[in-house]
Formats: C-alpha cells, structure tokens, sequence
C-alpha cells in the first residue's frame, strides 16, 4: 500500500495548490540553506503561508521531501504518458518517451539533485512508496521496450527487456549530476541531450543486434 501524506483539507484542488507553493518555497529554502539548516517557518513564510496553514498540509518537514518525490514522479509519469499519446508506431512512442524522459530531468535537475542528498532523511514507509513509484516509470518504459520488440519481430528476453528500462529511464540523470561538466565541455545541454537520445537509440540498436536481429 503507498503512502499518503496525511491533510486537514478536504478539498482535492486545494490540497494540490497549496502543496506546491508548499514545495516551491521549501526548495527555495532548502537549496540556500540545505534541508537540515531549514527551518518550517522560513519554508512557511517562502510559501507565503502562515505556520497553522502550512500544517493543514503536511505533519512534518520530512512530509516535504516526500511531496517533492511524488510531484517529480507523477510529472514524469504524466508528461511521457502525453508524450507519447500523439505517437503512432511502437518505434515512434519509444522515441518520444525517451526524448520527453530527457527533457523532464532536465527541467527538474535542481529538484533530482536536492532529492538525491536529502533521500536519507525519508521514514522506511516514504523509501517504499518512493521506489514503487520508480518501479512503475520503469515498467512503462519496459511495455514500451516490449511493444517495439513484437513490432520488429525480434525474441524478448526478459531479463535484459528490463535491465535495459532501468537504463534507459535514468541515464537522464546524468545530466544533473555532470551538469557543470557538461556546461563546461559542450556548446549547449540541448546538445548534450540530443547526443544522450543516439546514445540510447544506438544501445537499442545493439539489444536487436544481441537478439539475433
């Protein structure tokens, strides 16, 4: 069962406006400051909320950390499941799923940074919900593996299907934890990101060859 964090507010609307003002100033304050210098006021008052107010919201401010979690994924989830609506063959639908898994991390680069320093601080039942969300993007990419491998006829083997969606889902990330590098080295991170997608296309290309193709 996944967690939820827990709202004296009963409106659904509500609840998702003042959570992201809620999570908009907790990042401000936390990137300054680092999660564990911050305090629930100086987050309150980034959010332009009241304490009391703030509370009718999250219990915690390790609640914070798990409404980013959440946010981030279900971004994810949503702006590939958009992505790939309007695309129509399995090869198609693969391609705009890893392009927008591109342009996603990137947008969130600050936020998947200050997560990955700050995972630490989730309760045992936080770290479950978190990774049964991951292991759901995963799975998308692995139906999108699947249906691209039925089309071209190739044998699926499972083992290296999903292997290979853990792969392609965060090698993404590389972008925010080189990003000063890349910066450095590389005219543009619309480049760099653009070289990531034939990175990954060519190691689609290798799984076929692998496969007998």
């Amino acid at each position: 069962m996944h967690k939820s964090v827990k709202t004296r507010i009963k409106n659904p609307d509500l609840i998702d406006i003042r959570r992201n003002q809620i999570i908009q100033g907790a990042l401000k304050v936390f990137i300054a400051k680092g999660f564990h210098n911050s305090t629930v006021r100086e987050i309150a008052d980034a959010a332009g909320l009241t304490m009391g107010s703030l509370y009718n919201y999250i219990r915690s401010k390790e609640d914070i950390i798990f409404i980013v979690y959440e946010q981030v994924t279900r971004s994810l989830r949503e702006d590939m499941k958009q992505a790939i609506k309007e695309a129509g063959s399995p090869e198609e639908r693969l391609k705009a799923a890893l392009r927008q898994n591109l342009t996603t991390v990137h947008e969130y680069q600050d936020v998947i940074m200050f997560l990955y320093k700050e995972s630490a601080s989730l309760d045992k039942e936080s770290i479950r919900t978190v990774l049964a969300r991951e292991t759901e993007y995963i799975e998308l990419f692995e139906g999108l593996l699947r249906d691209y491998f039925i089309q071209k006829g190739k044998k699926i083997e499972e083992t290296r299907l999903r292997v290979s969606a853990d792969l392609l889902s965060y090698i993404p990330v590389i972008m925010t934890f080189r990003r000063w590098s890349l910066r450095r080295r590389f005219d543009s991170m619309e480049t760099v990101m653009e070289e990531i997608l034939n990175f990954m296309l060519k190691g689609i290309e290798f799984i076929e060859a692998e496969d007998g193709g």
